[in-house]
């Protein structure tokens, strides 16, 4: 009799332990989904992060193109300076190769504003997808990554604006550029007739690290033999190539 009591207070007591097991275990993964569940963001809020990235991504590409505008307008004003004529020879040279540079700038923000553009327009499609898919959450993520490249597209053109202006500005204090003869306005090392070895950095305005013939025109014994100097016919001149040249 005492040892039926036993066992059966032995099968009792591992039955308890059993469903203490199960459901602690129960509670265990219960809590871990919870966790996960917590880190995930709902389908509401990815829909939310969506519509929220991609209204960024628009703004960032309506920004973009109005620096565009306001860099292409830079640059016909550099254009439309330069065009009228410089006071001295060097006044044009300079004039000639800033108002190059507001229009390379100008093509720079103008290139930008259309990768903002294309930028928004995937946020928006991401967008949709969050609103109307099966996966929200994936496609807020889109719609984040297509908002980052929008705001680095209009960075990219806010600076080519500002690049553009002070090319432009710097093309009309070039034209008004002012002295009594040309010559004056030429470093002493162009004047063939003072010295004869050319100074490639005071020819080279627009810093390329080569002298165009536009360049070479403030050097009338360089211009005249500015073929010859050009070895390579490239129509450019080196550092290498003007070592060592002189006037003839």
């Amino acid at each position: 009799m005492q040892q039926h009591a036993n066992r059966s207070k032995h099968s009792f007591s591992k039955h308890a332990f059993s469903k203490r097991s199960l459901l602690a275990l129960a509670l265990l993964t219960a809590f871990a989904a919870g966790s996960a569940q917590a880190q995930v963001p709902s389908k509401v809020q990815s829909k939310h992060d969506a519509i929220e990235k991609a209204e960024m991504a628009a703004a960032e590409a309506r920004a973009a193109r109005q620096d565009a505008q306001t860099a292409q307008a830079a640059a016909q004003a550099a254009a439309a300076t330069r065009d009228e004529g410089a006071l001295t020879a060097r006044g044009a040279l300079t004039a000639e190769a800033t108002a190059y540079d507001a229009k390379q700038s100008a093509l720079d923000a103008q290139d930008a504003a259309i990768k903002a553009r294309r930028a928004a327009e995937a946020a928006r499609s991401a967008q949709a997808s969050a609103v109307s898919g099966n996966n929200p959450t994936g496609a807020a993520i889109e719609a984040r990554a297509a908002m980052n490249d929008a705001m680095t597209a209009s960075s990219i053109a806010t600076d080519a604006t500002t690049t553009a202006q002070a090319a432009a500005s710097a093309t009309a204090d070039a034209v008004q550029q002012t002295g009594a003869t040309t010559t004056q306005t030429m470093p002493r090392a162009m004047d063939s007739t003072i010295e004869p070895r050319i100074d490639f950095s005071a020819l080279d305005t627009n810093r390329d690290g080569s002298v165009s013939r536009v360049e070479a025109s403030l050097s009338p014994a360089l211009t005249a033999d500015f073929a010859i100097a050009d070895r390579d016919a490239d129509g450019r001149l080196s550092q290498r190539e003007l070592t060592g040249w002189a006037p003839r």
